[in-house]
Order: structure tokens, then sequence, then C-alpha cells
């Protein structure tokens, strides 16, 4: 028979910490339990063992996983706040890039500036995604304020038509309240006649939560489809209602009738 040779061990320290994931860890060719922070006997398992089923290790374990929970939870409650206060820091300089009337498309020519000077500047947007994310948003909490400004008001109503770049008629509805004047609605008609007007107010008046007997004045040009619209369909449904035909308008079409003679 040949020399007899010894199994070589198959187990150490790396072998030893596979088989407990998650809880030791190495350091120096020690093995530490991650939990308790102590120094572990690798090669005997029924130390190992011994020390998991400890009262010790268990209590450690269950104060390293509440701590971790809640680190975790502070995390992505600071996440979301940063994430909140970032969203409305771009709603709000869009709402005053709308304000003072600039197109949003010149925000990318300011984006290096925003960068260089602003603390994260370089999260703000460029202008497509401004236009499709943020937006609607300031859109929609626009149309609120109008809501609310004028909300069950006694207000006048100035309703004008015009046209378009592209051709299309376009009503433009403006409400006035006290020192408030505000253009409140644009439509789009394919037809514009006395009916078609009378429609857009009324659908005007109810989305902005008007009562119907609240209106008391109504502005116009001197169309007489206008007219037509006020004596018709209006009058009827708001007795209240006044109808001021533009001045300028009724010179306007007396000077046209006038040069025609």
């Amino acid at each position: 028979m040949g020399p007899h040779r010894a199994k070589s061990s198959t187990v150490n320290i790396d072998t030893r910490i596979k088989e407990y994931p998650g809880i030791f860890r190495k350091d120096a060719g020690i093995m530490f339990c991650i939990y308790c922070d102590k120094s572990v006997e690798w090669k005997y398992k029924s130390t190992i063992t011994s020390h998991i089923n400890g009262n010790k290790h268990i209590s450690n374990k269950k104060t390293y996983e509440e701590k971790q929970q809640n680190t975790q939870q502070q995390t992505l409650q600071s996440s979301l706040h940063a994430a909140d206060s970032k969203k409305a820091v771009i709603e709000d300089m869009v709402e005053a890039f709308l304000g003072a009337d600039i197109p949003l498309q010149k925000i990318d020519q300011m984006l290096p500036f925003f960068k260089k000077y602003l603390r994260e500047g370089g999260a703000i947007p460029k202008a497509p995604t401004l236009r499709q994310i943020y937006l609607p948003s300031v859109f929609e909490k626009h149309i609120t304020s109008l809501k609310l400004l004028f909300d069950s008001m006694p207000i006048s109503i100035i309703m004008d038509e015009t046209l378009d770049s592209c051709a299309r008629s376009v009503v433009n509805t403006i409400f006035v309240y006290r020192n408030s004047t505000k253009l409140v609605s644009v439509n789009f008609l394919e037809r514009v006649n006395n009916s078609t007007i009378g429609q857009t107010l009324f659908y005007v008046l109810l989305n902005n939560n008007i009562p119907f007997n609240k209106p008391i004045l109504f502005l116009s040009d001197s169309a007489a489809y206008m007219k037509k619209c006020y004596r018709d369909i209006l009058k009827p449904v708001m007795p209240q209602l006044i109808h001021v035909p533009c001045c300028a308008h009724i010179l306007n079409l007396i000077g046209c009738r006038a040069k025609k003679h």
C-alpha cells in the first residue's frame, strides 16, 4: 500500500461566510459577525451555531435590521421631498417664463448658465420636456386659479371672434370682475353664428361655475350674429344681462357705409 494521505480540508473562512450569507464578513483573515461586530471562530461550526442562536446575537440582529429599515425610509422620504422640491422649482420657472411672455425654447440657451451658477442647475430639463411634462400641470393650476377668482361672481363678459394664423375661427372669452380682467377660454369653431356663440358662452359659464343669474354685462362687436345671439339666445336665459356693443365697431360700420355712398 502506498503512504496514507490525509484529506485536505475544503472548509475555509470564505466557505464559512458563504454558508451564512449576510451574517458574517471577513476582515484581515478574521470572521466578524455583522450584527454584533464581534469576531467568531470559523473553524468549528458548533461555535458559529452557538453564536447565531445566542440571545445577544438575536437582539443585535433585530436592532440592526430596524435601524436599516428606518434609514431606508428616511432616505426614501428625503428622495421624495427632493423630487417634489425640484418639481415645484421647475414649475415655478415655467410659470415665470410664461408670465413674462418668454417662449420656453429660450430656456435651452440658458441651461449652461443654470448648470454653472445654480445648485443642481444641470437637473433643469430642455424645452420639449418642459412642454410635455411640466406645462400641463402649470396650465391646470392656472385654470383652477381662474375658476376660484370668478366662482359665482357677478361678472361682465367680453366675447370676440377672430382668425388665427391658419385662418381658423377663434372665439375669445374674457371675464371681468372688479379689478380682474382675465382671458378664461379660447374656442375654435367651424362655424361662427348666433347659435354657436351662444353654445360656447353657456359652456364657458358652466365650466367656470358661473350661474346664469350672475352675469350682468355682455360686451361684443356690433356684428349682426352677436346681436341676434344676445336677443334670441342669451337674453331669454339671462334676463338680467345687458348687451353693450362695441362703439368703435359701430363707428367703423358707419364709416364704411358712408364711404360706399
